[in-house]
């Protein structure tokens, strides 16, 4: 019996499953004697169970306790602050293949040059009184001196890539010129008479020699004085500073500066006896040669546009000093068939062949100079300024300072109507001062 309704129930299974399908199988038989409290009928889902006491509802429990997934309660996070914006980052500019960018130049630059126009007034050069008359007289503080105009130029490379270290060569020169001074007893309002102040050597005494005389002879005297100043120099430049307004440069160099100074006195006088004229010349030549080694600060301080300069120098080296004296004395007598012309050399009226000639000496020295520039920026290449400059040499010879005034009257061509006479006055001199040049400067500046 339990045979057919074990045959029975396994038909009746089948016939479901495959009137089904697509259904999971059929769970395995359960031993025998297993109790099971919610049996699932055949053909269908299983019933929920039935909560005693409670309702149906549409949804299964969830689980009240913690689950893995979820953190105790007092350890929850607390509602996140939203997330602040972020800016976007600019973007970056990046030059285009036709318009690269331009390169940042160091402290020095790549190039510089610069052009300047100089004005400057030298020394005036010390001249004894050279000439006296009634209420007049020549020479006695200095021939009448006014400024030189001249130029400096000053070409610059820097030698690194940063271009903090180059080089520089600047020259600069004074353009000659000549100053003159006069005096005559004729064409109207001249000095009735003159002559040439002297100490006579034999007797010391003072005296004077005649050169105009009223009904004796007519004499015009000029006197004039010459000033030449040139220079060059090699520098080497560090930059030691370079901050947002300030530069600060180091250099190390040679100098070349030159000065050459001069005085000629010359003299016609015409005698009213027997017409004869007689011309005199005396010249004093004095020349200043520097070389030596140079060091120096540059700084520059610049606001927006505008900018100032400050630039200090100095140079130690050797001074080549060199005095020359010359004279000469032209006879022109009356007439064309008189005596022939007779010209003498090597005695004027102050210089004698006891004088004449040439001395040299060499004397340590030194050389500064200060620059102060004002100006303003055109750009980044350009600037344009006003300046003041002065330059000093502390060793030198100035021709004024080598005339001599001891004379021997009877030695002196014009008094003898002879060739001078070699004695033992006047001297010839190498006395020592300084020179000095000072002025102003207008510039325009390039850097590149």
């Amino acid at each position: 019996m339990r045979t057919v309704a074990a045959v029975v129930a396994f038909a009746l299974v089948v016939s479901g499953l495959r009137a089904q399908p697509g259904s999971p199988p059929p769970p395995a038989p359960l031993p025998p004697g297993t109790a099971v409290s919610n049996p699932v009928p055949l053909g269908g889902a299983p019933e929920p169970l039935a909560l005693t006491g409670g309702k149906t509802v549409s949804q299964p429990l969830q689980p009240v306790g913690p689950g893995p997934a979820d953190p105790p309660k007092d350890e929850q996070p607390k509602d996140p602050k939203p997330p602040e914006p972020v800016e976007p980052a600019a973007p970056e500019l990046k030059p285009t293949p036709d318009k690269p960018a331009k390169p940042a130049h160091g402290p020095l630059g790549p190039a510089w040059d610069d052009w300047e126009l100089l004005y400057w007034w030298p020394k005036p050069q010390p001249v004894p009184v050279l000439a006296v008359g009634p209420n007049t007289f020549l020479g006695g503080t200095h021939v009448d001196s006014q400024p030189s105009a001249g130029a400096r130029f000053t070409f610059g490379r820097a030698l690194n890539t940063p271009e903090t270290f180059g080089y520089e060569v600047v020259y600069f020169f004074l353009g000659t010129r000549t100053f003159h001074q006069s005096l005559r007893d004729f064409s109207g309002g001249g000095t009735p008479e003159f002559g040439l102040p002297y100490t006579n050597a034999t007797t010391g005494a003072r005296e004077v020699l005649a050169l105009a005389q009223p009904g004796v002879a007519h004499s015009y005297l000029n006197a004039s004085t010459s000033v030449r100043v040139q220079g060059w120099e090699i520098n080497t430049l560090a930059n030691v500073v370079d901050e947002k307004y300030i530069k600060l440069n180091a250099l190390l160099g040679y100098r070349y500066f030159m000065a050459n100074e001069g005085i000629r006195l010359e003299q016609t006088r015409f005698g009213v006896a027997d017409g004869s004229v007689t011309r005199t010349a005396d010249q004093f030549d004095a020349h200043n040669r520097f070389h030596g080694g140079q060091l120096g600060l540059h700084a520059d301080m610049r606001r927006g546009f505008v900018f100032c300069e400050l630039s200090a120098k100095v140079a130690f080296g050797k001074t080549y000093e060199v005095v020359k004296h010359e004279g000469a004395t032209v006879f022109h007598p009356f007439g064309i068939s008189g005596p022939v012309t007779r010209a003498y050399g090597g005695g004027g009226l102050y210089v004698q062949p006891s004088s004449a000639g040439r001395t040299a000496h060499g004397s340590f020295a030194v050389l500064p100079e200060a620059t102060i520039k004002f100006g303003f920026r055109l750009g980044d290449a350009g600037r344009v300024y006003l300046g003041y400059n002065v330059i000093y040499l502390s060793d030198a010879v100035r021709p004024g300072d080598q005339i001599e005034r001891v004379l021997n009257p009877a030695q002196v061509p014009l008094v003898s109507g002879g060739p001078p006479v070699f004695g033992d006055r006047p001297l010839r001199l190498l006395n020592r001062s300084d020179f000095w040049a000072q002025g102003l400067t207008i510039g325009l500046e390039t850097r590149f």
